[in-house]
């Protein structure tokens, strides 16, 4: 399966439990899939995960966020179900349900129930219901630990590198009987951004403190923006979408007098209007334009700079939506295009990277018309000149070794 391809489809399922009993719901004819088994509140995909799963609860048993904790997090699964032709990728959640707090079934579900775990395995269920459980039960770990975890689960405002490292700081206060899910829960918290997985694996293999991967991280950002800074230094003229703090420091370091940064708005969430925002407030020469003016300003630029959420195991590199036609442009117009990107970018062997939805409400509100906003998009490696790292240039034999170094992470 290709990680970064939307082949698969993808569905949430929420765990709510209290008193160490998890509700099961019985599916209604009137839905389109599995009527008659048992499964946990789920849905489609149309947000961020968590997200999602909220919505879920809120609009199948009448519960709000306010009324729930988090309390687990599972790494994504595969299941493929030959009798309805379809591969579901699944990201299962485990909720704690306040004191006080009541349920209100909807029309998708026939009955419910509050059942034991390990009474799972009597009912006829949906596929890998089980399975996703054992991911997330039993509950563990801290208030405070699960209150980061969600924000960072739910973010739209800090790159990938800024999140990563604000996970980092809860990684040592987990106590030794919880490392391994703890890490497991940090691999998962954004299917998008390779770093999470990346330093999971690490941390799991070495068992080094997580501090000494925030520093690594801090330095070898400087470096890799080093690296880009240089390879621009005959540009005049750089266009540049979304806003990594990597791709703004390499930005930073190669502007002066004379030469212009062209920066994209990157709609819907507008990070580019910070970026340009910062970049001016530093003196920078800037020109904001709309995401839809891409191909008409990459060929009157010199090079394109862009950073990364996550570097693949199909070898693509995700970025903000957006990226792969400024790739496009930049090929058809013989402008160079540039990446860069910690090392820490780069996926664990098998781990799935997906491009994941954001909000659809932040594109906009149309009756009657199906909402997408894919925040993420997939270029292949070899569509750019180069993709700059702490190390230099990202060749075949760098990615293989560090592949190699970060062996496979476990799924559950």
């Amino acid at each position: 399966m290709r990680t970064t391809s939307l082949n698969s489809t993808a569905v949430v399922t929420a765990f709510l439990y209290r008193r160490g009993r998890v509700l099961l719901l019985k599916r209604s004819e009137g839905v389109g899939t599995y009527p008659g088994r048992w499964a946990g509140v789920s849905g489609y995909l149309e947000r961020l995960p968590l997200e999602q799963a909220l919505v879920e609860v809120e609009e199948e048993v009448g519960v709000d966020a306010e009324q729930l904790s988090l309390r687990g997090i599972g790494a994504p699964m595969q299941v493929h179900d030959r009798e309805v032709a379809t591969t579901w990728r699944i990201y299962t959640f485990l909720l704690r349900l306040k004191a006080g707090a009541r349920t209100a079934t909807d029309w998708e579900s026939q009955g419910w129930e509050w059942v034991r775990p390990e009474d799972l395995g009597r009912r006829e269920t949906v596929p890998g219901l089980a399975q996703g459980l054992a991911r997330v039960w039993p509950p563990w770990g801290s208030d405070g630990l699960w209150r980061a975890f969600g924000e960072i689960a739910t973010d739209t405002e800090r790159d990938a590198t800024e999140l990563a490292l604000a996970g980092l700081r809860w990684l040592d206060r987990v106590r030794p009987e919880d490392r391994r899910r703890a890490l497991l829960a940090f691999a998962s918290l954004r299917p998008s951004m390779g770093v999470f997985p990346h330093l999971a694996a690490r941390l799991l293999n070495r068992r080094a403190p997580a501090r000494r991967l925030a520093a690594e991280m801090r330095a070898a950002a400087e470096r890799a923006a080093e690296h880009a800074a240089a390879a621009l230094e005959r540009s005049r003229r750089v266009l540049t979408h979304s806003a990594s703090s990597v791709c703004r420091q390499a930005l930073l370091r190669w502007w002066q007098p004379g030469r212009e940064v062209v920066v994209t708005e990157s709609r819907p969430g507008r990070e580019g209007v910070s970026l340009a925002r910062e970049l001016a407030s530093a003196g920078v020469r800037v020109t904001l334009i709309s995401d839809a003016q891409i191909g008409l300003f990459v060929p009157r630029c010199d090079a394109v700079l862009v950073g990364a959420d996550a570097i693949s195991g199909e070898d693509e590199l995700v970025n903000k939506a957006g990226t792969r036609l400024a790739a496009v442009a930049a090929r058809e117009s013989g402008v160079r295009c540039y990446a860069v990107a910690q090392t820490h970018k780069v996926c664990p062997r098998g781990w799935p990277i997906a491009l994941t939805p954001q909000d659809p409400a932040k594109l906009a509100r149309v009756r009657g018309v199906r909402v997408m906003n894919v925040a993420f998009d997939a270029t292949p490696l070899g569509w750019f000149a180069a993709v700059f790292t702490e190390r230099g240039p990202l060749d075949a034999r760098l990615l293989r070794g560090i592949r190699r170094s970060l062996g496979d992470l476990p799924e559950g």
